[in-house]
């Protein structure tokens, strides 16, 4: 038996922040660790940080960290998008294929001070970081 990986967790993580993102269309999308460069504001990202396994008897218990990060030209827009994330994500029920989850909670909030892009405009980055602990059945 293979062991599990974080892959369904982010599968998961990615198509709940697609259902529950307040006007999904009017973001300028959903990208893993960066945006493209020309990508329309607001938008989201997320990472992964790290994701431990823990090895029971006959289970594998994965935990791991992912930061989601709200990114807008407006901070009152990007703290708005951060709260409709931070909704949408804690305590949900994610997909996480045959892996079963034990929780998804806000561990914290991961304030960042306005900065500019690539083009020089004022940009907004408000998110937090979110433990997402899953476990599956050896064999």
């Amino acid at each position: 038996m293979a062991v599990p990986t974080p892959s369904p967790i982010k599968q998961g993580l990615v198509r709940r922040l697609r259902e529950t993102s307040a006007g999904a269309a009017a973001i300028g999308g959903i990208h893993q660790t960066f945006a493209p460069d020309k990508a329309k504001y607001p938008f989201i990202t997320y990472n992964l940080v790290t994701a431990p396994y823990r090895f029971t008897w006959g289970a594998t218990e994965i935990r791991s960290l992912f930061d989601v990060f709200a990114w807008s030209e407006n901070s009152v827009e990007a703290e708005n998008l951060d709260a409709l994330i931070a909704a949408a994500l804690h305590n949900a029920t994610l997909d996480v294929g045959e892996q079963k989850l034990l929780q998804c909670r806000r561990m914290g909030a991961t304030p960042t001070g306005p900065t500019t892009d690539g083009t020089g405009r004022r940009i907004y980055q408000i998110g937090g970081s979110y433990a997402i602990w899953t476990d599956h059945l050896d064999g």
